[in-house]
């Protein structure tokens, strides 16, 4: 979740298609922020703020998605609504070729090349072949939030899943608790559900007993009281093999986090754990009765409550040597408190970090480590950073770039949830991150991205050039605006770096491309170049913003529309910008529509649910429309009708109200047709077929759902969906070829007739 890129680092140029040059015929990416020259910056830990954001989107009022109401919307919607008649068609469009939020990796013991990883919004993946090539293995009806994996050290083929992503962010849902599968991930059951087990619904660590594999170890966090539900995170155990569970309190009997497990393969009943709790309960335990008692390991660590989010390894040559890497519980800027060895199996530990990690951030976010399965003294920390040693944390060097070019052997995404050093091929470092899978051969001193095949980008939106179907893409998480120019699966690109936001393609120029990312900025594509041509946003007013809304003028290719708590309009292709309106209600400006049957019709929606227009092109606002008929949640598409300018339609975000709302008069009143017939979720999008304007499609947490009269009535057009939140979509006119964005399963196309 690196939010420093704000760009890509290239500008080659990429030629449209396999075909003729068209006007399009040269798009070039954007710049990626590089490094300041000096002393560097603190990497600060800016995923709160793009938490905040999503929270508004998908929770409100509650502090998280609540995943059994999802589950239970969903099932409703498939009882209560008939199938749509092509929903079965839903194919995979892509990408294949870059990766998403990867929390998790195992390795077969007795094979590098066989590895499993876990996505945070995409399910179970494999392969044979060390990364080359992928294949799903999350046939379960379980959650797509995938936060731990592990595999039976004395069955391999048993291995376990936990579901719920346990990096202290709020972005995602949680999940429902453990799946098993007893051959090797081909097919999964549950095993330990949280509603009936109450083990966590964020899972971020899983330890089976090398002795014993009916003694399992499951860790994960909560937010101990949320809306009148139980949900504690902690140390969960389980001796008879999932019958029942003890929620271990030698840290606290309230909530309290537990991050990592890992047992000792040479000695029975020797196990360590590490945690954050109240007071001075932070920190590293050991027992070595398998559980039934811990010690809180202290001598060369500093002090309990310093401690944050902890990752432990234990050196496989040597199980007395182990490595400690600490987040910094007391800093702003969540840094690394130090990496600390210890070689008498955490009697006594010593801080090896020195001055190397002075800079790195997200620790409570990115957090991992792993030792040599022969040599005890390489060792690989992961943060934001890969980070290596080759003599013990005597020494150290940076070990990847975030923001190296793509494809070059310095380059590894950013953000490190797992590593894994296999034995049997020396030299191999698998990490898991943000970007998907990255590889090293050479123990950490070159990478290569081998994500090809994962469909698991997590979208924010998307759009289509309506004068090439083969040009699509959207904002993405932590993987900047991706597009493709060919229309394959495989041949996505990044356009614009960091968070992707809001991606605009002119409608009569494909080549003509507004995107901006986090914290206001934007960029402007076009006739082969790219330029930045942010508002002059006010910061007073731009606190709050994550990404900004970006509208086009259909009727004039020069005016775009965007705004932060304010209205701001171009008219000039993005060279300056004029503000519009005032402080509209204090919130972030959340969607915008400029009517393609009168472009003087401007409708503006905000997080708050407030609703503003202009039916003079800008010159003069309405205040607030909203009243009492719309929900006061945040407004996340506005849609107005083909021929209509005064037809208007809005989808809101969260739970507990109608979602789906229609106007005729311009916004004055509104009518409700969503009427609790579409499931109670956040929805994300809608739109009107241009080619069949009484044909209404929205998208929503539980899948995209169809209108052939307006509202009247509705029909389930999830059809072969993935189980994943679905965020946007759009409609190509010539080919009549509807596109949805998803959350963690990339982008799905639905050809209509």
């Amino acid at each position: 979740m690196a939010k420093r890129k704000s760009g890509r680092a290239s500008a080659s140029t990429r030629r449209h298609g396999k075909g003729p040059v068209s006007e399009y015929a040269v798009i070039r990416s954007g710049p990626r922020k590089k490094r300041q020259a000096g002393p560097p910056a603190p990497r600060v830990s800016l995923h709160k703020k793009r938490a905040a954001w999503f929270r508004a989107r998908v929770a409100w009022p509650l502090r998280e998605a609540p995943l059994h109401r999802l589950e239970a919307e969903r099932r409703r919607a498939v009882a209560s609504l008939a199938p749509h008649a092509v929903a079965a068609a839903w194919e995979l469009a892509g990408p294949t070729n870059i990766g998403g939020r990867c929390t998790s990796l195992v390795c077969d013991p007795a094979d590098p090349n066989r590895i499993w990883i876990g996505a945070a919004g995409g399910g179970v993946w494999a392969s044979t072949d060390a990364g080359q090539t992928w294949a799903l293995k999350w046939r379960a009806k379980g959650p797509l939030q995938i936060g731990a994996l592990a595999i039976d050290p004395s069955q391999p083929k048993t291995m376990y899943s936990g579901t719920g992503e346990a990096n202290l962010s709020a972005d995602s849902y949680p999940g429902n608790g453990i799946y098993r599968s007893t051959n090797s991930g081909a097919s999964w059951r549950a095993w330990a559900i949280s509603a009936k087990t109450g083990v966590p619904r964020r899972i971020g660590t899983i330890a089976v007993d090398p002795f014993d594999s009916k003694h399992v170890l499951v860790g994960g966090v909560g937010y101990g009281r949320v809306s009148a539900e139980n949900d504690f995170g902690g140390l969960y155990a389980t001796r008879d093999g999932g019958a029942t569970w003890t929620r271990e309190t030698f840290v606290s009997t309230g909530n309290y986090w537990c991050h990592h497990i890992v047992f000792d393969p040479t000695q029975a009943g020797r196990v360590f754990a590490t945690v954050t709790g109240p007071g001075m309960a932070s920190g590293i335990y050991r027992s070595t009765d398998g559980g039934a008692s811990w010690t809180q390991l202290k001598t060369g660590l500093p002090s309990p409550d310093r401690i944050g989010r902890t990752t432990l390894a234990l050196a496989p040559s040597n199980p007395r040597i182990m490595f400690a890497q600490c987040a910094d519980a007391a800093g702003q800027n969540d840094r690394v408190l130090g990496v600390f060895r210890s070689s008498d199996g955490g009697n006594t530990w010593s801080n090896v970090a020195g001055s190397h990690f002075a800079n790195e951030g997200q620790m409570s976010y990115g957090n991992a480590i792993a030792v040599h399965p022969t040599d005890p003294n390489q060792v690989i920390c992961g943060g934001v950073d890969l980070h290596r040693t080759s003599d013990g944390g005597g020494s150290w060097r940076v070990a990847s770039h975030w923001d190296a070019d793509r494809g070059t052997s310095g380059y590894a995404h950013a953000d490190h949830h797992a590593l894994v050093m296999p034995a049997g091929a020396p030299g191999r470092v698998y990490s898991a991150n943000d970007g998907g899978l990255d590889v090293s051969e050479d123990g950490g001193r070159t990478w290569t991205n081998r994500s090809a095949g994962l469909a698991i980008s997590m979208y924010y939106d998307i759009d289509v050039a309506q004068t090439d179907a083969r040009l699509f893409g959207g904002g993405a998480q932590d993987n900047g605006t991706l597009i493709t120019i060919t229309g394959g699966a495989g041949d996505a690109f990044e356009l614009l770096g960091g968070d992707g936001g809001w991606m605009v393609v002119d409608p009569n120029d494909a080549g003509h491309i507004f995107a901006s990312y986090q914290f206001g900025g934007m960029y402007r594509f076009r006739n082969g170049t790219s330029r930045s041509v942010a508002p002059p946003f006010k910061k007073e007013e731009s606190g709050g913003i994550w990404m900004v809304y970006i509208a086009f003028d259909p009727n004039n290719a020069n005016t775009v529309y965007t705004g932060n708590q304010r209205v701001y309009r171009t008219r000039n292709d993005g060279a300056s910008w004029d503000a519009l309106t005032p402080v509209l209600d204090g919130s972030p400006i959340s969607a915008i529509e400029v009517a393609a049957a009168n472009s003087k019709n401007v409708y503006v929606g905000t997080e708050n649910g407030g609703f503003f227009r202009s039916l003079d092109g800008g010159a003069t606002w309405s205040a607030n429309l909203a009243g009492g008929a719309l929900p006061g949640v945040m407004i996340t598409r506005i849609e107005t009708h083909p021929t209509n300018a005064a037809d208007v339609l809005i989808t809101s975000a969260n739970f507990g109200n109608s979602h789906v709302f229609r106007s005729a008069d311009a916004g004055a009143t509104w009518t409700d047709i969503d009427g609790g017939k579409l499931p109670d979720v956040p929805h994300h999008a809608l739109l009107l077929r241009p080619d069949a304007p009484g044909e209404l499609w929205v998208c929503n947490d539980a899948g995209v759902y169809m209108s052939g009269d307006g509202g009247a009535s509705w029909r389930n057009a999830s059809g072969k969906l993935p189980p994943a939140m679905v965020v946007d979509l759009v409609y190509h006119t010539a080919s009549k070829t509807l596109l949805a964005a998803t959350y963690g399963r990339s982008i799905w196309r639905l050809r209509l007739a």
